[in-house]
């Protein structure tokens, strides 16, 4: 049986470079593998679309590293990008010949839900795609330490941007409660 959303996060750093979206993507499509999911092609594309959108824009727009988390909920699979830069993202309308701005809207469109809230970090930004009941009924459990996603990130000495520590799996009181709350 699935174990519940608070019980069965994971989550790992991602470095302020555009070029290291891929091995997020990956990263994150591994998680979900790790969780006994087994996805489709189709859901694990749009799996990969969708985290790769959220990482990207974290790292384009703060020039920080963010923290990715995996969540099962037992129902749905929920990814959650937090960074330290407290601006909520905006739905913006891209033109025909524009380059980027479109990125929130694949999310809004293929996500089953999305959105984005404050926290203490900054920000967190989540869309969620529902599983067939199929795939959740091979489901697995694992256990992992759990440590808030707000403790990763820190504020380093010499710098006021936010710098985030050795990705280490996350849940804890205070985000459960955060999550439950959103």
């Amino acid at each position: 049986m699935p174990r519940p959303l608070e019980e069965s996060p994971y989550s790992f750093t991602v470095p302020a470079l555009v070029k290291e979206v891929p091995a997020a993507r990956d990263r994150v499509v591994d998680r979900v593998r790790g969780l006994g999911l087994d996805l489709d092609e189709e859901l694990i594309g749009d799996l990969r679309l969708l985290t790769g959108e959220l990482v990207a824009n974290s790292v384009t727009h703060t020039q920080a590293p963010c923290v990715v988390c995996v969540r099962w909920t037992g129902e749905r699979l929920r990814i959650e990008v937090t960074d330290g830069d407290p601006t909520l993202p905006v739905l913006t309308q891209a033109l025909s010949m524009d380059e980027h701005g479109r990125g929130l809207f694949l999310v809004a469109a293929m996500a089953t839900e999305w959105g984005s809230h404050p926290c203490a970090a900054g920000k967190k930004t989540w869309f969620e795609l529902a599983v067939p009941v199929s795939v959740a009924d091979t489901t697995t459990t694992s256990s992992i330490s759990e440590v808030a996603a707000e403790q990763a990130l820190v504020i380093s000495e010499d710098s006021a941007r936010p710098a985030l520590a050795e990705p280490v799996p996350i849940a804890g009181e205070y985000a459960r409660a955060a999550h439950q709350a959103a």
